[in-house]
């Protein structure tokens, strides 16, 4: 049974709602344009166009709307949009302004409270003029600053109107010369909630921009990366200045998808909720949880924004398409909703609220319901007037209520797609299971492509090897590249064979010395016990001069054509160098050579000096260049993966990850990944870029969190986006090993099982949960899958599951009374 609106007014008109806390109750109709009122049909044409100003009162029982006042509008144009401001309240105009955006480009302003005080007679219009070339497509005021007025039209235009003259506003652009919407129709605009110099708009082209009112400028433009067209509307969040929310009039794939500006690359919410193109949207203002959309499939939502997406509060009722939603200012509950078939019409959200929300009025009773049981099995309830609209030719149901039992037909799509799984699962072919998936996305040039190949990697033995290629650095290619610039095989030069030397040949006989007397037994055993303490330390004292010796040799021994550009090593800072490697003070002579500003001369005799003197003089040469990349070079040979990490550019976070996956060590790996995960999550909102880092690290509980605040439903089914969500999580849990209790993963696995098991498919559902621990919210369903087939059961997987319920012991102590005294005999 369809619930009845509160209030409504046989009008095809858009709709307004009075901004002056004065008349909460008082709403502004402008009759709908025909290009509006025809994108499905029916609206009325024919009739004059009007503003007419109505009131409600809802304790008053019917569903009547009460004109205050009706006018014509000049030349018989029909509103596209209207918008109610509260400018001037506070004086000159008590009721505000009403702007309306009219046919023929034409954008006129009213007094409502002349209008409603004289009933009609004064026809309160304060200016008309032309704004834009064709339609206006909507006119909003600003809702901080009410004397400016955005309105966009179907010439690809966006203006700001200055009404602190109402009479005669000027007229600006926000951004001169700019044409990222020439060529379109711009159909939305609307005003920041937070940031007054901020507007947004969207075109019939799938383009939304962001204005700088005070830069002049346009701040940033995006699409859908799905290439959506006709962005039909856009709305602000109210309380966060950085996300907006816009709706896509596309039959074949409506969407509503939340953005972030801080990464407009993609969006990081988005429901279909639709099956065919959505109209309008309304966000609330006094709750910013709570969102209504409208479309052609005549449904009016309710959204609720959590954590985990968008969720369906409650949906309003409609015959036909609504082309326009509003929520009352001052009654945030209250919700005015535009329908192509004649009517206007008022509706609570409360009454609206869904069975299944966790907090419903005491008064909320529901009409009719329906439960959804083990195997498939529905129960549905409802009056009398429900069953017997239903079927009128049954037998008359009962007084009070009808209640049916019957079987819903099973989903054909997910269970065939499940049995495929379950192959690849039976088999533990989960390596080609994800090679496959990536193939059907595409390769690995698409983000879903590159996750199921880094899925894949896990089951490798050497799979982080890997890594760099699938993230663009293949080894082959580089190697390739560099053979090709060096004329050569890379590393010829460098790692190959020395030319072999002549042996020096030394004709002279050695004269042999004698060694000394014959060593005693126990000579001998103390001559080997200090042997090895003398050798050590006779070869440091030689390492010394020997480094210094060979330093010498190489800068001073060396032949060299002399010509006149020759170091001259005999004054000034080079004769200093020369004399502290003659005595063997390599320190100085590398500190020297720094001074004076000869890199290669201070890293070449630093190579000689010791382990301690080389790295020293290698942090030094790399703090002097300040290079970025010799920054990265530096990490990487300290092996400080966390300074590289902390400093590293999150736009080439692949090179970091590349990086990481060469040379860091086993331990380290997974926890640098997951640093880096956490800064693209937390600075840059990139969670696309962040979950591949968190499936490098093989952190499950952060990647399935990701997955389930982004996961989409697609193909128009909500089970079908489940279906992926829990085949990813199932294949990351294999590789990953993990078996903790993660709420989440749970609660996922769980859901899924449940459809499952009502689809047939018990043995899935039970393997399924068999990857859950001490998971007591999915014990009734493995209690009751187990009992659907207790022997197969057992056979398959092992002892039978607790029994999910408490035992209590509810019989009933029977005593046998006493015997009572046998009654004395009767005596005459």
């Amino acid at each position: 049974e369809m619930t009845q609106p509160l209030k409504q007014c046989p009008r095809t008109a858009t709709v307004a709602w009075c901004a002056a806390e004065a008349a909460p109750t008082l709403m502004a109709l402008g009759s709908s344009a025909s290009s509006a009122a025809g994108i499905i049909g029916g609206g009325d044409v024919s009739s004059e166009a009007t503003l007419d100003l109505v009131s409600f009162d809802l304790s008053r029982p019917g569903q009547d709307m009460d004109v205050v006042a009706s006018i014509r509008t000049e030349g018989g144009r029909r509103f596209s949009s209207i918008s109610w401001g509260s400018y001037g309240t506070d004086g000159q105009y008590p009721y505000g302004l009403l702007a309306g955006g009219l046919q023929e480009g034409v954008v006129s302003l009213w007094n409502p409270y002349a209008m409603a005080s004289s009933r009609g007679a004064d026809q309160g219009l304060i200016h008309s003029s032309t704004v834009h070339t064709g339609a206006v497509n909507r006119v909003e005021f600003h809702p901080m600053k009410p004397s400016l007025i955005a309105t966009c039209g179907a010439d690809g235009e966006v203006n700001i109107l200055n009404v602190e003259k109402p009479a005669q506003p000027d007229l600006y652009k926000p951004s001169p010369g700019a044409k990222t919407h020439e060529g379109s129709e711009v159909l939305s605009c609307a005003w920041n909630r937070k940031v007054p110099h901020i507007l947004a708009s969207c075109s019939n082209r799938g383009t939304t921009v962001v204005w700088d009112l005070k830069q002049k400028k346009e701040v940033i433009s995006f699409q859908d990366p799905a290439n959506r067209l006709r962005c039909s509307d856009v709305v602000w969040n109210p309380e966060k200045p950085t996300q907006l929310l816009v709706a896509y009039d596309d039959d074949r794939q409506p969407s509503m998808q939340m953005w972030d500006l801080r990464n407009v690359k993609y969006p990081f919410k988005e429901t279909q909720g639709h099956s065919k193109g959505i109209l309008g949207m309304a966000w609330n203002a006094m709750d910013s949880n709570l969102i209504l959309s409208c479309g052609k499939d005549n449904r009016v939502i309710c959204w609720f924004n959590g954590s985990n997406g968008l969720e369906s509060f409650g949906e309003i009722p409609s015959a036909q398409a609504n082309f326009e939603v509003k929520w009352a200012p001052h009654k945030p509950s209250l919700v005015a909703a535009a329908s192509f078939n004649g009517s206007v019409s008022l509706h609570s959200v409360q009454m609206q609220q869904n069975s299944s929300s966790k907090y419903c009025p005491n008064w909320y009773k529901r009409p009719c319901g329906v439960s959804f049981g083990f195997g498939g099995k529905m129960l549905a309830f409802g009056n009398k007037k429900v069953a017997a609209a239903v079927n009128a030719t049954s037998p008359a149901a009962p007084p009070s209520s009808w209640c049916h039992s019957c079987v819903v037909p099973n989903e054909p799509e997910i269970v065939t797609t499940a049995d495929l799984f379950e192959q690849w699962r039976a088999e533990r072919k989960y390596k080609e299971f994800c090679h496959d998936r990536t193939r059907k996305c595409g390769g690995i040039g698409s983000h879903d492509g590159l996750m199921w190949d880094l899925l894949g990697l896990q089951f490798e033995d050497q799979g982080r090897a890997g890594v760099p290629a699938l993230l663009g650095f293949d080894h082959d290619r580089i190697a390739q590249e560099a053979e090709r610039f060096l004329g050569k095989k890379p590393g010829t030069t460098l790692m190959g064979p020395q030319p072999e030397e002549e042996p020096q040949k030394n004709d002279s006989v050695t004269e042999r010395k004698s060694l000394g007397p014959e060593l005693q037994e126990q000579e001998a055993d103390d001559f080997f016990k200090s042997l090895a303490e003398n050798t050590e330390q006779q070869r440091a004292n030689e390492a010394a001069a020997a480094a210094a010796m060979a330093a010498a040799a190489e800068l001073a021994s060396t032949p060299k054509p002399v010509d006149e550009s020759s170091t001259d090593w005999a004054r000034g800072p080079e004769l200093l160098i020369k004399q502290s490697l003659l005595v063997g003070n390599l320190a100085a002579a590398v500190e020297c050579c720094f001074k004076s500003g000869r890199m290669a001369e201070a890293l070449l005799l630093a190579s000689g000096g010791g382990t301690t003197l080389w790295m020293r003089a290698r942090d030094e040469y790399l703090r002097l260049q300040g290079d970025a990349f010799l920054s990265t070079v530096g990490n990487i040979m300290t092996s400080d993966f966390e300074k590289l990490v902390s400093a590293s550019n999150l736009d080439t976070w692949m090179e970091t990850l590349a990086v990481l996956a060469t040379y860091a060590s086993s331990d380290q790996y997974p926890s640098l990944c997951e640093s880096l995960a956490e800064r693209l999550e937390k600075e840059k909102f990139d969670i696309r870029s962040a979950v591949i880092c968190y499936i490098c690290a093989k952190n499950f509980p952060k990647t399935v969190g990701i997955w389930v605040n982004t996961h989409v439903a697609s193909m128009g089914s909500k089970k079908l986006a489940l279906q992926e969500l829990v085949e990813k999580m199932a294949v990351l849990q294999e590789a990953t090993k993990f078996n903790q209790t993660d709420a989440v993963f749970n609660a996922k696995l769980t859901q899924y099982a449940e459809i499952l098991a009502n689809s047939g498919r018990l043995t899935a559902a039970m393997r399924y949960l068999c990857l859950l621990r001490d998971d007591a919210s999915s014990a009734i369903l493995r209690d009751r899958i187990w009992n659907s087939a207790p022997m197969q059961m057992g056979q398959m997987f092992g002892r039978q599951p607790g029994f999910p319920f408490d035992h209590t012991d509810i019989r009933v102590l029977y005593q046998v009374p006493a015997p009572t005294p046998a009654q004395g005999a009767y005596r005459p």
